[in-house]
């Protein structure tokens, strides 16, 4: 197929079409518990953001504090988290991960670590321009979608 501008964008679509796909039915077992797409991005950002709050997540997310709420509370009865007041904050909760919790993690990373490693021996053969244009195009790529997450 022709490199041509009408088929790279025919080709981003795809893309973008396949990792929506793969993202809403992937499914992260650990043990006997099944993790949902939910629950696997709530669990990282816990585990990357000790410091932040239900509210801060749902503003990351573009999702409402109730769902935030919910899904915190599936987790927790999934012992992939704790919950606990925050003795100086009294709305706030201070989340950390179970030993299961960080297991589970740890397999979330494993597969990241994967999908990134395919594509490094892929980088490694282009030229500093070539890279510098896969760079330029996927930071643009991710301004468009900053930009579809909100409602200003």
């Amino acid at each position: 197929m022709a490199c041509t501008l009408p088929n790279i964008t025919q080709q981003v679509a795809h893309v973008v079409n396949k990792i929506m796909f793969l993202e809403k039915r992937r499914v992260v077992r650990t043990g006997d518990v099944e993790l949902y797409p939910s629950e696997v991005h709530l669990l990282l950002l816990i585990k990357e953001d000790r410091d932040t709050n239900a509210t801060e997540i749902a503003r990351q997310l573009g999702l409402t504090k109730g769902a935030i709420s919910q899904t915190l509370s599936r987790l927790e009865r999934k012992g992939m988290i704790h919950k606990s007041r925050d003795s100086h904050k009294k709305n706030e909760l201070n989340l950390s991960l179970t030993r299961s919790g960080a297991q589970a993690y740890r397999r979330c990373q494993q597969g990241k670590t994967a999908f990134l490693k395919a594509h490094e021996s892929y980088l490694r053969k282009l030229n500093p321009s070539q890279r510098e244009a896969v760079y330029g195009f996927l930071q643009h790529m991710e301004s468009v979608l900053d930009g579809f997450g909100s409602d200003e």
